[in-house]
């Protein structure tokens, strides 16, 4: 198991230089996105701003979708994701890239996070192969510059994951869990059942190799506070609006979705079959070419491209997480690719790891570049994102 940091000090200074380059740009091109979603969310957050602090936990549609003839309190999601641009708004940074400049620090946040566990599972080698790597997968440029869920969510995953591998070693690191949970919670309600399943399937699997009952007391402490989150969040929105939050979004989001179960009529086999092969075709396309050296490489070589247990594990969560997910998603009535990102994500970073075992001139081309360009990573992090904002307009939707 890897024990080296994997950034070196100077590193990290030029990773928050190009992160705040990056964003004087985004403020100074008064950059905006086409995606009608991360457009949305952006001019929430803009109006959110100049409410009062109280009313922040209650955002309402104000007219801002039109097409969708939605009125009154906007009940799609908790209020987290426009929290951070509002309160950016308030410092003076216009919250409507404020908002955008968020999602590139909860994407670089989790990239950071995963090399960092990727590091800890196997070597240091194979985390910094993968904090260029998960840049260059279809995912990665799709996602790029949004102001969306998929980030944020994904970064409470592996901060539940970086958690519970750190927990078997000190119990300080069940605050992580609990603030990946609790985040989790209010940035995408109901979609904190895979982060959760994330965690008990790690427990369960085991990874890491430490104690499973520290993991579960891990897990147990940031459930409880989660709920006790939930409880705070219900108490603030009621005082606000006088109507439950919780109740209400139910109603709204969950309520008009039905279950294709797989056993019904035949009309629902088929949605079912439908929607697992719409999530199994991204699964292996958003992370391609990594996706790709996993199938490989389990056909080529078996397991014994891996060389240890825990990498094994490792490998093994990931498969049986994208497996698990996939199957949930699949029985709902709405289906959509970000849905899966979290899953991609880490098919991704496995198959990231299993290229650069089995990928001889992959590894050499990585390993000079890393070795002769300071700050390799963030050097190609801070030209795709430039790519991203010359070229956006161009790029396809890949």
């Amino acid at each position: 198991m890897g024990s080296r940091s994997l950034l070196a000090r100077p590193e990290r200074w030029a990773w928050a230089a190009c992160f705040v380059a990056i964003a004087v740009i985004l403020i100074a091109v008064h950059f905006r996105s086409n995606d009608p979603d991360s457009a949305l969310y952006a001019d929430l957050s803009d109006r959110l701003s100049a409410h009062p602090l109280r009313q922040w936990i209650a955002p309402e549609w104000w007219g801002l979708w039109p097409d969708a003839k939605l009125t009154g309190l906007f009940l799609e999601h908790p209020a987290g994701l426009f929290i951070v641009p509002a309160a950016l708004g308030r410092l003076g940074i216009p919250p409507v890239q404020g908002a955008y400049i968020t999602g590139i620090a909860a994407g670089l946040a989790a990239l950071l996070l995963t090399g960092r566990l990727v590091m800890r599972l196997a070597s240091r080698e194979d985390g910094r192969a993968a904090l260029v790597c998960l840049q260059l997968m279809p995912l990665a440029f799709i996602f790029r510059i949004r102001d969306n869920h998929e980030y944020p969510m994904l970064l409470c995953l592996i901060a539940v994951l970086t958690g519970l591998e750190g927990v078997t070693r000190s119990w300080r690191w069940a605050a992580l869990i609990g603030l990946g949970l609790s985040i989790a919670l209010v940035v995408k309600g109901v979609f904190t059942v895979p982060v959760l399943m994330a965690g008990a399937l790690w427990v369960a699997l085991n990874p890491a190799g430490g104690s499973r009952a520290r993991q579960l007391g891990g897990l147990a402490l940031g459930i409880a506070a989660m709920v006790m989150t939930a409880y705070a969040y219900d108490a603030a929105y009621l005082k606000v609006t006088g109507q439950r939050f919780w109740i209400a979004y139910w109603t709204r989001q969950l309520g008009p979705m039905s279950v294709e179960s797989p056993f019904g009529a035949s009309g629902e086999l088929a949605a079912f079959a439908r929607h697992i092969g719409f999530y199994l075709v991204r699964l292996v396309y958003h992370p391609a070419p990594w996706s790709l050296a996993l199938i490989l490489g389990a056909w080529r070589f078996g397991r014994s491209a891996i060389r240890g247990t825990i990498e094994r594990r490792a490998i093994d969560f990931v498969l049986t997480y994208a497996a698990l997910v996939t199957l949930l998603l699949s029985f709902a009535s709405r289906w959509a690719e970000r849905y899966a990102f979290s899953a991609t994500f880490l098919i991704g970073a496995a198959g990231a790891v299993v290229a650069f075992r089995t990928w001889p001139a992959l590894r050499r081309l990585l390993a000079r570049l890393d070795g002769s360009v300071p700050a390799f990573p963030a050097v190609v992090w801070t030209i795709l994102m430039l790519l991203r904002l010359v070229a956006g307009p161009l790029l396809p939707r890949i």
